[in-house]
């Protein structure tokens, strides 16, 4: 296992305790870290409707949120805001689309927005990076930064 210190290298700054992490090596040392828990989605490019279902019932995107256990209330709630905000009133084929089908593509959109703008997060990050030193996967834990394998 391969163990890096952070302390009293260019990317002590940044280190900022527990974390997977990547991390740029230079002559033996991290110069740079970057956190993969330091992504932070942003729903403004997300249809109005979902960002009205989203509103109005934030944990939605939370996959252990299950939506069959949404009560009908708060499922009729969603329905309305979304409705509201553009969602079509009716389904692909012509019947009115029940609140649960609204709250699962809800939720697949936010997911599928939130993948792309990870994996654009990690670009940049590595791009970064790579520009500083050579780039590895790990963990930041105790000032250190250990490798993954």
């Amino acid at each position: 296992m391969s163990v890096y210190q952070t302390q009293n290298t260019p990317a002590e700054t940044q280190y900022h305790g527990c974390g997977k992490a990547w991390a740029a090596i230079k002559d033996g040392q991290p110069v740079a870290i970057k956190y993969m828990g330091d992504f932070q989605f942003n729903p403004e490019f997300l249809p109005g409707w979902v960002n009205a279902v989203l509103k109005e019932y934030c944990t939605i995107a939370d996959p252990s949120t299950h939506i069959e256990y949404i009560d009908s209330f708060r499922l009729g709630k969603i329905k309305k805001a979304a409705i509201s905000a553009g969602h079509p009133a009716t389904g692909p084929r012509g019947g009115y689309i029940k609140a649960s089908s609204i709250a699962r593509e809800a939720r697949r959109i936010i997911r599928d927005a939130e993948r792309e703008q990870f994996s654009d997060y990690q670009t940049s990050c590595r791009l970064e990076l790579e520009s500083l030193g050579s780039v590895i996967s790990g963990m930041c834990s105790c000032y250190e930064f250990v490798v993954a394998h």
